[in-house]
């Protein structure tokens, strides 16, 4: 895992959803993205507003602009794609967290499409089913559309590597651990401890792993991301509780008034 050239507080002001990223004038048109749905059997095209347009309204069947977003259809869920070539593509949020991304990736220009839940969506977006449903498309779309070079999950600002992205995704869907990394980001403090970053999105809190369990970066890592798959399916914490690991360490989680739920030793 590497740092970014962000802050974690902007990872509140990056817009939900997940982004493909793609070299300039390399961002898919609307017929590249119908042919990787043919490889992806759950999903389909639900709107195509070209085509709905070219029904309506005669005088637009000329129109050069080829469309630029897409609805998007799977397990009774729909999804826009926007930023679809050849319309403006959509600002990538920036990189406050990147998972086996190179450091270069972002210093040149980079084009982005999204995938968003679809309006009747949008206040639920951020429960299991809809998450579950948009990350299994998005490795569907990051695997089969050509030129992928990272993916971005809006509500931490993390860039991440896409076969990173499809090992961990798929992982889940299959009824694995959930992809802390990557849909969460962690920090370290400046007092040493590692913080969470991301998480709240999912449940209100973000977790702080104390110093002095902290000092080993990737077994504290490991740890935060053990925790975060049990906060994510619980929901919450609201009472002070007890959690044990596979090596036998023991840690106290109380949650804080201030949003998050610190860990210590015991």
């Amino acid at each position: 895992m590497q740092r970014g050239s962000g802050t974690p507080a902007e990872a509140h002001r990056c817009p939900d959803g997940l982004y493909l990223l793609f070299e300039p004038g390399q961002r898919p048109d609307r017929s590249t993205l119908i042919d990787a749905l043919a490889a992806m059997p759950q999903a389909s095209v639900s709107h195509d507003p070209l085509l709905h347009d070219e029904l309506t309204d005669p005088e637009r069947r000329e129109s050069k602009r080829g469309g630029d977003w897409l609805e998007l259809l799977q397990w009774g869920m729909t999804f826009d794609c926007l930023g679809l070539s050849p319309g403006p593509g959509v600002a990538a949020p920036p990189f406050v967290h990147r998972f086996n991304v190179p450091a270069s990736l972002g210093d040149s220009a980079i084009e982005a499409i999204a995938l968003v839940p679809g309006p009747h969506l949008a206040d639920a977006a951020n429960s299991l089913p809809i998450v579950r449903c948009m990350l299994d498309m998005g490795a569907g779309l990051a695997e089969h559309l050509p030129g992928v070079k990272a993916v971005s999950w809006g509500p931490s600002c993390s860039a991440i590597e896409p076969d990173f992205f499809l090992r961990t995704v798929n992982a889940w869907i299959g009824g694995g651990p959930f992809p802390a990394l990557g849909l969460v980001g962690f920090a370290v403090g400046g007092d040493g401890a590692l913080v969470s970053d991301g998480l709240a999105w999912f449940i209100g809190q973000e977790i702080l792993i104390a110093p002095e369990l902290a000092q080993d970066r990737i077994g504290a890592t490991r740890m935060a991301a053990r925790l975060v798959h049990e906060l994510v399916g619980a929901g919450p914490l609201q009472d002070r509780s007890e959690a044990r690991f596979e090596d036998g360490a023991m840690v106290m989680l109380e949650p804080r008034g201030d949003g998050t739920v610190r860990v210590t030793p015991m």
